[in-house]
């Protein structure tokens, strides 16, 4: 993948992760919620961070800061953008050792809609950026 299409792959799957992200977020606090009863953004917040839990998130929340990030910095290099490329496209592959995210995320793909369809949209840009 060259560099255009890595800053195309880069900016067009940023959108498609952070609602993805916010999917999972909303279908863990429902089942946060319904194990120790309601509690306030702030205090699901500190669970997120604090909590052990849900230690398995951070690889899709640094990936997206990650993106972020590169998208931002005007000086970056193609080998950065490449880099951050191919650090979504592991994320989401099965040939990654030591993949710690797949194993939590691949059951609410049965689990809840909205985190299929949110899936949908980034298998297909994965796809796409695959294929080059």
């Amino acid at each position: 993948m060259n560099d255009p299409q890595c800053t195309q792959f880069l900016s067009d799957i940023r959108r498609p992760l952070l609602a993805l992200h916010k999917a999972i977020l909303d279908h863990e606090r429902v089942a946060y919620e319904k194990e120790f009863g309601p509690v306030t953004p702030a205090a699901f917040l500190q669970v997120l961070i604090n909590g052990s839990g849900f230690r398995w998130l951070t690889p899709l929340s640094t990936v997206i800061a990650s993106v972020d990030e590169i998208l931002d910095d005007t000086e970056a290099e193609p080998a950065d953008r490449r880099a951050t490329a191919e650090g979504v496209v592991g994320l989401f592959s099965a040939d990654q050792p030591n993949n710690s995210f797949l194993p939590r995320y691949l059951p609410l793909l049965q689990a809840d809609p909205a985190i299929l369809h949110y899936h949908g949209e980034v298998a297909r840009l994965l796809r796409g950026v695959q294929a080059t």
